[in-house]
């Protein structure tokens, strides 16, 4: 049986260290208090799975030059991949310091979608990685069978769209293609929201059935109603709460509202057009986004018509999201990947 379908067996054993690698002068010559901290961290967030994620932490705050010296003159990188032997490293010397007797023995649970018993490090890291170290509420076998299902290949058009609605209630936005195996997908979300979800996962239909159904994911959304309804009616519109407290006026504003939240993406709602009456959906230090929701209304797209020319004459960049851009999640994150370069650079 693999690591991916035990309840009882951790997934991983770590690799025995040579004894000789905690006095590694090639390291030393560059490791401060802040890589020992950063080791410290790591086993503090991630427990027993800690030596995955160490030399991503390590490399974070090393120069890049410091690493590019370190690798050509230490001996052990010729023999090793160089990032293990800087995990390599960081296990040794942190079972040298006694770091390591803060990790906390995994408990015994009960599955709360299967029922089963499992012990908490017999899921691989994938799998802690979506749920969470301190919230492993469900075994490796139905992890497996749900997050990572290629989905039913006979689901009918009913199906689909039954599944659309449900999704799109229970995450509170805009599906995009293939939602479920990417790591945010089960994030923010309440146990019982989680279980809901994974019980929906477990039975979606493929991507083929949606191809042979609609062509295509976004002709389905389009058919299931959801880019634009599925939230509250007001005098305003639809009216719904993104995750930061946003109010959007559709769950496809929402969608965005929501991506640029979890991108660390500090945005404002409803920023004015210079001289006019005009709005747009956000501002992102001087960068409009605007979601053309109703593209094809010959009123709306008047009006867009309007906005794109006061935002040309005002030399205001402004980012246009279409319908279409929700149906995946790398569209939308290709339109908004601008803005992410920017926030990057100004952190540093």
């Amino acid at each position: 049986m693999s690591a991916y379908g035990d309840r009882a067996q951790p997934a991983y054993s770590a690799d025995d260290v040579p004894q000789s690698w905690p006095t590694n002068k090639h390291v030393l010559a560059w490791w401060t208090e802040d890589h020992d901290q950063a080791v410290h961290e790591t086993i503090s967030d991630w427990q027993w799975c800690w030596w995955w994620k160490v030399s991503e932490a390590l490399i974070k705050i090393t120069p890049k030059t410091c690493l590019e010296q370190w690798r050509r003159k230490d001996p052990l990188c010729k023999k090793y991949a160089w990032y293990n032997v800087l995990s390599g490293f960081a296990q040794a010397r942190a079972q040298v310091q006694g770091l390591t007797v803060a990790i906390r023995k995994p408990e015994w649970k009960t599955c709360t979608l299967c029922g089963e018993r499992f012990v908490e490090d017999s899921l691989p890291m994938p799998f802690v990685e979506r749920l969470g170290i301190d919230r492993l509420g469900f075994c490796s076998p139905c992890i497996q069978r749900t997050v990572f299902f290629d989905g039913r290949p006979t689901s009918s058009r009913e199906e689909i769209l039954e599944h659309i609605r449900a999704l799109t209630e229970a995450i509170g936005r805009v599906p995009p293609q293939g939602f479920g195996p990417r790591i945010g997908d089960l994030k923010g979300l309440s146990d019982e929201e989680r279980l809901g979800l994974l019980k929906l996962l477990g039975i979606r239909p493929s991507k083929a059935a949606v191809d042979r159904n609609y062509g295509s994911w976004f002709d389905a959304l389009v058919d299931a109603g959801v880019l634009d309804d599925g939230a509250r009616r007001t005098s305003r519109g639809i009216q719904c709460l993104a995750r930061d407290g946003h109010v959007c006026l559709s769950l496809g504003e929402k969608t965005i509202d929501d991506v640029l939240f979890a991108m660390g993406i500090e945005h404002t709602k409803e920023p004015k057009y210079p001289d006019s009456n005009y709005r747009a959906d956000f501002e992102v230090n001087g960068v409009f986004i605007e979601y053309f929701g109703l593209t094809g209304n010959p009123a709306y797209d008047e009006k867009t018509k309007t906005k794109l020319a006061l935002a040309k004459k005002r030399r205001i960049r402004v980012i246009s999201i279409y319908p279409g851009d929700l149906a995946t999640s790398k569209a939308l994150s290709r339109k908004l990947a601008p803005l992410e370069r920017r926030r990057k650079a100004r952190e540093g």
